[in-house]
């Protein structure tokens, strides 16, 4: 089939439309950025903030290793879902030991769905857990349904004004196919994605709505006074555990 300048131009249009709607969607960080105290950076899947340390995948080894850090040798946290947590400066916070799996659950009258089960036998560090993880699949979703949805629309704007445009019958027969083709094939992956965000939005007020029942923060926060004695300077020293 020999295209003419026109549908080539369209063609290209419509990539070039696609592309931009990609790289704004993915305009979200690929995995946490762990940034330490000399401003060496390390590259991490977070699986855990607690009071004194975080717990992480090395992302740079090539079996992603567990490994940790403790917070005096971290300067910030550059999470991938956009926000960045600033790092106290100084002092051990005291600790607070976590509530107790199970300790908030009706064990005579636990929901048959395994998730929510699992939600209610969960401690509040395992519901924030799996807030964020919801909620950052929930988003990752939504930006797909959003670009397979725009390229569904583009695909068929491009290929009707290929038809109507078009000089010769191989025009036609391309407009057509990617009026026809375009939309289908968007169409079907904005479902599948528009699906997965509906089921993990769902999870994620879960988590939310559990916590919230137990008058537990969805963000941890501590604070705790500091003093340093070699500048003779008092402060508050805040930490956070998403």
């Amino acid at each position: 089939m020999k295209l003419h300048t026109l549908p080539c131009t369209i063609l290209l249009f419509l990539l070039l439309f696609f592309y931009g709607i990609l790289s704004s969607a993915q305009s979200v960080r690929k995995n946490d950025v762990i940034i330490r105290r000399d401003s060496s950076r390390i590259q991490a899947l977070i699986t855990q903030m607690t009071y004194e340390k975080i717990n992480y995948r090395d992302l740079s080894t090539a079996d992603s290793a567990r490994k940790y850090i403790y917070l005096e040798q971290v300067a910030k946290v550059l999470l991938k879902n956009g926000k960045t947590v600033n790092v106290r400066d100084s002092v051990m916070a005291v600790h607070t030991p976590p509530d107790t799996i199970g300790q908030y659950a009706d064990l005579s009258n636990l929901p048959q769905d395994p998730f929510e089960k699992s939600i209610v036998m969960a401690n509040s560090d395992q519901l924030r857990d799996k807030y964020r993880y919801h909620h950052d699949k929930a988003a990752n979703n939504r930006n797909g349904a959003i670009v397979f949805t725009s390229f569904a629309a583009a695909s068929l704007v491009a290929g009707l004004v290929i038809i109507s445009t078009g000089e010769d019958h191989d025009d036609k027969i391309f407009g057509t196919s990617l009026a026809v083709a375009g939309p289908i094939a968007g169409g079907v992956l904005a479902l599948v994605t528009f699906r997965n965000f509906a089921i993990h939005s769902s999870r994620a007020r879960k988590a939310r709505n559990e916590l919230e029942r137990r008058n537990q923060p969805l963000t941890f926060m501590r604070i705790s006074p500091a003093f340093d004695p070699f500048n003779k300077l008092a402060r508050l020293s805040v930490r956070f555990s998403l």
